[in-house]
């Protein structure tokens, strides 16, 4: 691949892994305000998150074969700045993908175990938005060894094996009555008829009873 298909698929790849941070972290901190530690649900939302570690790694060492065939670079990436992108583009521990502040507990703290909407959509946007970093990394990785192929087409099927775990505590998870309830009084005031409203709620919540 010559220079302008390797650093298009690059930031096309970094794109899709800021989103992914970003909703990660995001779903992380829905789950930390709401759940305690030993909740299945936690357990199964901290699984999820931490399923694509190794796509990030192998992202990761295909930007380095990049820079070694291209050379070093630095400048603005998908609207962030880089002294080195080489090193920096797919570091996880960079706040600067968050858009909600991190939340530390201490222990004895009580939690509501139901979730917001936007907790909700959270938790769903998971599945998305990984699906769509292991799409793009597997064509910044198309042109690396069957090993790497290897790594990614197992990291997949473990994300999507966790994925339907986390939808089966979804159905048992409660959504916050409040929110349920604005969300119906906004679309009646829309002027949608009959039973419309109670459908389109089920939808976004995306599970059976999803009234709670």
């Amino acid at each position: 691949m010559g220079a302008v298909e390797d650093f298009a698929s690059l930031a096309h790849a970094h794109w899709e892994f800021a989103c992914w941070q970003r909703v990660k972290h995001r779903a992380r901190t829905f789950a930390l305000i709401s759940f305690p530690d030993s909740h299945p649900f936690r357990k199964a939302v901290e699984d999820i998150c931490t399923d694509l570690d190794s796509v990030q790694y192998e992202a990761r060492c295909c930007l380095y074969k990049i820079v070694r065939r291209h050379g070093e670079f630095r400048g603005s990436v998908n609207g962030w700045w880089f002294e080195d992108p080489g090193k920096d583009l797919f570091q996880s521990d960079a706040q600067k993908y968050h858009d909600c502040p991190e939340y530390i507990f201490g222990r004895g703290i009580r939690r509501d175990h139901e979730l917001p909407l936007f907790g909700l959509a959270s938790i769903h946007s998971l599945e998305t938005r990984g699906r769509a970093f292991l799409e793009a990394a597997g064509r910044l990785l198309k042109a690396t060894t069957p090993g790497a192929k290897r790594r990614l087409d197992h990291a997949a099927k473990v994300f999507e094996k966790d994925c339907k775990r986390v939808q089966r505590h979804l159905k048992k998870v409660k959504v916050c009555k409040k929110h349920v309830y604005d969300v119906l009084l906004c679309l009646h005031r829309w002027g949608i008829p009959g039973g419309a409203p109670l459908l389109v709620l089920e939808f976004l919540v995306g599970r059976e009873g999803g009234l709670g």
